[in-house]
C-alpha cells in the first residue's frame, strides 16, 4: 500500500504537482513516520516549493534514521549552499566524501564551499579531486597573493553576488524511487551569471557556469543551465543538433526511418537536422537548439503517444516507435508505445491540452496540431487556398496543441512510395484508424 502511495507520489512530483504531493506524503508520514523513503520524498518537495528550510529539517531527520548515508549528507550540503550557510556545507560534503569519497560532484561542492569560506587551499585539493583543475590552479594561485588580491579575484568570502551557490544550479536533491524517472535540479535563475558587461575572474566565470550533475545516478535528470542528462544505452535515439555532448563508449549512427516496422533506407530527418542512434552505454547531456523553447521530460509507462517529429529530441528505452504522415498530407509524426522516456522541445507555455471523448472530434489548422495521447484518429483535410490545411481528430485520448501555431517547415525528405495521402504508411499503419 504505502509503496503503491509513493508511486502516485512521485508521479505528481514528476508533473509538478507539488501541492497535491506534499499532502499525499504527509498522509504517508502519520502513517510511517520514520520511513526513509517518505522523509526523502516530502524533502525534495519542499526544497521544489521553495522551503529550504523545512526541507533542511526533514532530511536531517533523515539523517538521524540513515547517518551513513551519503545522498542524504550530500542534499544537506547543498541547501547550506542554496541558504549561503558555507560552514555548514563545508561539515555536511566533508561527511560526503569521507563516505563516497570516488564522488566528484560531492569534492566540486565541497570546493565550491571552501572557497566561499576562504580555505582556498582546501578548496583546490577539492577541486583536484574533482578533477576541476584549471579551478583548483586557480585557487591555488590566489592562496598566495595578498588578502585584497583575492577578494579581487572574486573567489574569497567577500565574493560578488553573481557568483553565488545559486548560479551554480545545485542538484535538488531526489528520492530513491525506481518508479521515479525523472530527477529535477534546481537551474539557475536567469540573469544571475556574469554578463558581458562585466569583468569577473576566470574562476568566477567557470562557476556561475557550472553545470550540476545529480548526486545520485538518474536515467533522466536536470543539469541546470537548461540542460538535461539522458542515461542512454542501445538503441536510443537522439537528434543531433540537440547533442550537447556524449560521454561514455557510445557510438553514434544515423537512424533509419521506421514505418509498419521495417527499417527503410533513407535516413531519418526532421525540422533541424537528423537523428542518430545509439550504440554502447553512456550519457547524453541535451540542450535546445531554437532560441525560445524549452525541453520537457517524459515518463512514458505503457502508454501510447504521438508527436511532430519536429519537436522530439531523444528517446528510449522499452518504447516502440515509427515514423508516418497523418493520412491526407498532414504533418509528419513520431508514434511512442510503451514503457520508457521521451524529450520534447516546445516553446516554455506553447502547450495545451484538449480531451477527447467517445463520439467528438475537433479541427484544427494543421500547423497547430503537435500530437496526441491514447486512442485518437487523425485526417487531414486540404483547406481552400495553398497551405491552409485542417486536420480532424476524433476518439479517445488527449490532442495536444500549440497555442502559438507558428508556421514551420516540415522535412517532407525525398518522395517515397505511398510515403503520403490517406493509403500512405505513417506510424503503426492502421493505428491511427482504430
Amino acid at each position: 500500500m504505502l509503496r503503491e502511495q509513493l508511486h502516485r507520489t512521485s508521479e505528481l512530483v514528476v508533473a509538478q504537482r507539488l501541492p497535491e504531493a506534499e499532502l499525499e506524503l504527509l498522509r504517508a508520514q502519520a502513517e510511517a513516520p520514520h520511513d526513509l523513503r517518505v522523509l526523502k520524498l516530502l524533502a525534495l518537495v519542499r526544497f521544489k516549493l521553495g522551503r529550504l528550510a523545512e526541507a533542511r529539517q526533514i532530511y536531517r531527520e533523515a539523517a538521524q534514521i540513515a547517518p551513513e548515508d551519503a545522498a542524504i549528507r550530500l542534499n544537506l550540503g547543498l541547501i547550506a549552499l542554496k541558504l549561503d550557510w558555507f560552514d555548514e556545507a563545508v561539515s555536511e560534503l566533508e561527511t560526503t566524501v569521507r563516505l563516497r569519497s570516488e564522488d566528484r560532484r560531492a569534492w566540486s561542492y565541497l570546493g565550491y564551499a571552501c572557497a566561499r569560506t576562504g580555505a582556498r587551499a582546501q578548496a583546490a585539493a577539492a577541486f583536484r579531486r574533482a578533477g576541476q583543475h584549471e579551478l583548483a590552479a586557480e585557487m591555488e594561485r590566489v592562496a598566495t597573493t595578498s588578502v585584497s588580491a583575492s577578494e579581487e579575484a572574486g573567489l574569497g568570502a567577500v565574493e560578488p553576488d553573481h557568483a553565488r551557490a545559486a548560479d551554480l544550479g545545485p542538484a535538488t536533491p531526489r528520492p530513491e524511487l525506481r518508479t521515479q524517472v525523472l530527477d529535477v535540479v534546481m537551474p539557475a535563475p536567469p540573469g544571475s551569471a556574469p554578463g558581458s558587461g562585466e569583468i569577473v575572474s576566470l574562476s568566477a566565470f567557470a562557476l556561475a557556469r557550472m553545470l550540476a550533475p545529480a548526486p545520485e545516478p538518474a536515467s533522466l535528470a536536470w543539469l541546470g543551465q537548461g540542460v538535461v542528462r539522458f542515461a542512454a544505452s542501445s538503441e536510443t535515439y537522439v537528434r543531433e543538433s540537440a547533442l550537447l555532448a556524449a560521454f561514455g563508449g557510445v557510438e553514434l549512427l544515423p537512424a533509419r526511418r521506421r514505418m509498419r516496422g521495417h527499417l527503410l533506407g533513407e535516413a531519418l530527418t526532421a525540422q533541424g537536422g537528423r537523428f542518430l542512434r545509439l550504440a554502447g552505454n553512456g550519457d547524453l547531456w541535451l540542450s535546445n537548439w531554437r532560441p525560445g523553447r524549452a525541453l520537457f521530460a517524459l515518463s512514458l509507462e505503457r502508454d501510447v503517444l504521438y508527436l511532430r517529429d519536429e519537436q522530439v529530441v531523444a528517446w528510449g528505452d522499452e518504447l516502440v516507435w515509427e515514423w508516418g504522415r497523418v493520412p491526407g498530407g498532414g504533418p509528419a509524426l513520431l508514434q511512442f508505445r510503451g514503457t520508457g522516456r521521451v524529450v520534447v522541445s516546445a516553446g516554455a507555455e506553447e502547450l495545451v491540452a484538449v480531451r477527447l471523448s467517445e463520439g467528438e472530434s475537433l479541427a484544427v489548422l494543421g500547423q497547430r496540431l503537435c500530437g496526441w495521447v491514447g486512442r485518437v484518429v487523425a485526417q487531414s483535410l486540404a483547406g481552400r487556398e495553398a497551405g491552409d490545411a485542417y486536420v480532424t481528430c476524433a476518439g479517445v485520448g488527449v490532442v495536444l496543441l500549440s497555442k502559438h501555431g507558428e508556421p514551420t517547415q516540415p522535412d517532407y525528405g525525398s518522395a517515397q512510395p505511398r510515403d503520403d495521402g490517406a493509403g500512405a504508411d505513417r506510424p503503426g499503419g492502421a493505428v491511427l484508424h482504430r
